[in-house]
This record gives C-alpha cells, sequence and structure tokens, in this order.
C-alpha cells in the first residue's frame, strides 16, 4: 500500500469526526416519547457515532420532559459499532470521504482503520483528479475566448476607415492576446499531464485496493 497522505486527510476526516456529534438530531416531540433508545443507539453505532451522541438527544428531548434510557442506548449502540467497525466498511467511509471519531474498540480498530485509510487514500486521490480536470476544462474554455477575441481583432483591424488610435489599441490587444494564449497553451499541456498522471494513480490504487468494492 502507498504511503497515506495523513496531513490534509487526515485532518479533513477529523473535523468531519467532530461534527458528527455536533450535529442536533432533530428528535421531535412524538419521536422523543416513543423513542426505542435500543434501535436509536443501534442506528447511531451503525453511522460511527461517538458515544455523546446520546447527548446530543438528551438535548433534544429535554424539551418534551424526556430522559432516554442510557442503557438500552448504550447496548443498541455497541451492537451497531460491531457493524460499523468492519475493514469492508471503514472502505466505504474512507472512499465516501467520511470522518471517523475513533470509536472502533481495539480488536476491530486496526481492521476498520486499514481499510478507512485505503478508501480515504482513493478518495483523495479521485478528488485531486477531479479538480485537475476542472481546471483543465477552464483552460480549454480560456483558449476558446482568447482565440475568438483574437479572430475579432483581426477581423476589425481588416476593415477600412478603422481609426488610427484605434488599429494601435488592436494591435496592442493582439499582442496580448497572443501572450495569453501561449500561457494557456502552456497550462494546457502541464494538466492534461498531470490529469493523465492522476488517473493511473487512482486505477492503481483501486486495483491495489484489497478492499475495491
Amino acid at each position: 500500500m502507498n504511503a497515506f497522505p495523513r496531513s490534509l486527510a487526515w485532518l479533513a476526516a477529523v473535523l468531519a469526526a467532530a461534527l458528527l456529534s455536533a450535529c442536533a438530531t432533530g428528535m421531535g416531540k412524538d419521536e422523543c416519547v416513543a423513542a426505542d433508545w435500543r434501535t436509536i443507539g443501534y442506528e447511531d453505532g451503525l453511522r460511527g457515532f461517538p458515544a455523546d451522541r446520546i447527548g446530543a438527544h438528551r438535548v433534544a428531548c429535554a424539551r418534551h420532559q424526556v430522559t432516554p434510557d442510557l442503557a438500552a442506548y448504550t447496548e443498541g449502540r455497541a451492537r451497531g459499532l460491531v457493524e460499523y467497525c468492519q475493514p469492508r466498511n471503514g472502505y466505504r467511509v474512507g472512499l465516501n470521504g467520511g470522518g471517523y471519531a475513533n470509536v472502533c474498540p481495539a480488536p476491530t480498530e486496526a481492521g476498520f482503520l486499514n481499510g478507512y485509510q485505503w478508501g480515504r487514500q482513493i478518495h483523495v486521490a479521485r478528488a485531486d483528479l477531479r479538480g485537475t480536470q476542472v481546471q483543465l476544462r477552464s483552460a480549454h474554455d480560456g483558449l476558446v475566448r482568447t482565440d475568438n477575441a483574437i479572430a475579432s481583432a483581426t477581423a476589425e483591424l481588416l476593415l477600412q476607415n478603422v481609426p488610427k488610435d484605434r488599429r494601435v489599441f488592436l494591435a496592442q490587444e493582439l499582442v496580448r492576446f497572443g501572450q495569453e494564449r501561449v500561457e494557456l497553451a502552456g497550462r494546457i499541456d502541464e494538466l492534461t499531464v498531470r490529469a493523465q498522471q492522476l488517473a493511473v494513480n487512482v486505477q492503481q490504487l483501486e486495483r491495489q485496493s484489497p478492499y475495491a468494492l
């Protein structure tokens, strides 16, 4: 496996994980009153929510004078984590750009993280490729606009009775457009090579991954 780019990728994962516990649960009165806390805990565990997620439920339901059943919630969450903490699910979470809130028990965490890191690495590689492709399309669009501007300025220069100062301006614009075109063409060449390299990297990572879906 290639070295996992921990810096930015892990920072993004940590920030995403922090948001998991910060999100409001959105439980209303009816949901709080009729809540099956074992099932709610299971679903939270299945989604990889940290233990303090129960605090968000407690706040939401306190408005309706309902107190969560902590024991039932904890039992359900533990069952959900058994499924969440599988290596292949870790791969899926990482591949989708999800965060990890350090919720897996020690016996299963290593396997989950191995899958997660593979998925996260491919997610980052794909994002780099998409970003480069966007830049490449933008450069191509810019080249088309520049060529149109060159054609328009050239056509105007060929007209009769164009004032001298206008001819001077158009000539200067043609020089500027020419320089701009050279720069854009060079950027397109660079981005094309980079996109090709990134595409190869993505394909290699996808082939090498033991968790490919």
